[in-house]
């Protein structure tokens, strides 16, 4: 996955998405490791955590002319029936946390990159008691059709 380079303080290397989410993840979704999961564990483009039967991912993306950070659960216990992993956004839309837009994934500079990482850290802690009940995959294919 290519990352561009981003907007620095202007003093010495540039920073590129993918370290500004390793960085900033690595502290923001702490979170996980406290609840059980494994990680994080670097992947293309960002971070991964691994537990309860989910994979949580935070990736720096470059797509088409749009430079962005998406958040995805992906369910390792059992395989959804149209994708293998849910946008985070999706899935807090179906709990009923705010609309799908609230995450917008958009980074065109470090600044940007950190502040939606830290969003999508701040959703995935909302969502955290939603994705270790027992009928989590019932909620996982409700989102998965929307």
């Amino acid at each position: 996955m290519a990352t561009a380079p981003l907007e620095g303080d202007g003093m010495g290397k540039r920073e590129t998405g993918e370290e500004v989410v390793r960085r900033v993840g690595r502290e923001a979704l702490h979170f996980l490791t406290v609840a059980g999961f494994s990680g994080p564990s670097d992947v293309d483009g960002g971070l991964a955590y691994l537990g309860h039967g989910l994979k949580i991912t935070v990736c720096h993306h470059l797509w088409i002319h749009e430079v962005g950070v998406s958040a995805f659960v992906e369910s390792t216990a059992e395989p959804l029936p149209e994708r293998h992993w849910l946008q985070v956004e999706r899935l807090y839309a179906e709990c009923g946390l705010g609309p799908p837009n609230h995450l917008p994934g958009t980074a065109a500079n470090a600044r940007l990159t950190e502040v939606r990482v830290r969003a999508f850290a701040s959703a995935l802690r909302d969502l955290l008691p939603f994705l270790l009940v027992s009928d989590r995959d019932a909620l996982m294919h409700r989102a998965s059709a929307r």
